[in-house]
């Protein structure tokens, strides 16, 4: 994916939710808004509990914000003071940004479904990739036996 000069590498083989962890960054496609992916960090799988901060949620001084649908009913968002604990349900991940203030996400529009997600990302990043600034194991480019360069013994034989 791209956005302006920013890329991101993703693995697929974590699509659908498959071997995520919690505190893995995830694209997926935003089950509010059509046609737009979201790149947001699990910080709940499922069957984990979260806390959904009201401070977090659609609201302004309480009240719900108009046009924004919220899954509680609006008595109780107008009175709750404390942090609601949300479970997980299965096949759902709980996402968040990393810029809290600003991010939508499952603060704002709940658990995201398994089904939505493409993949884990690897890389984010602006300019040119390259895998001398990568160092991550998995995928480095694998080492070839005549690129090593190995320093003769200061013995030396004999």
């Amino acid at each position: 994916m791209t956005s302006g000069l920013s890329y991101t590498i993703y693995s697929r083989r974590h699509r659908r939710g498959r071997n995520l962890q919690v505190g893995d960054i995830i694209l997926y496609d935003n089950p509010i808004f059509l046609h737009q992916g979201a790149c947001k960090r699990v910080i709940g799988m499922p069957g984990d509990f979260v806390l959904r901060d009201p401070s977090q949620s659609p609201t302004v001084g309480g009240a719900l914000v108009p046009g924004i649908t919220d899954t509680m009913d609006e008595k109780a968002v107008r009175v709750r003071d404390e942090p609601l604990m949300v479970q997980v349900p299965e096949g759902h991940v709980w996402c968040a940004g990393d810029s809290l203030s600003y991010s939508r996400d499952s603060r704002f529009y709940g658990p995201v479904p398994m089904a939505l997600i493409k993949g884990k990302a690897l890389y984010n990043g602006d300019g040119w990739f390259n895998w001398t600034s990568f160092r991550t194991p998995q995928l480095l480019p694998p080492a070839r036996r005549d690129t090593i360069h190995l320093e003769p013994d200061d013995a030396g034989p004999g």
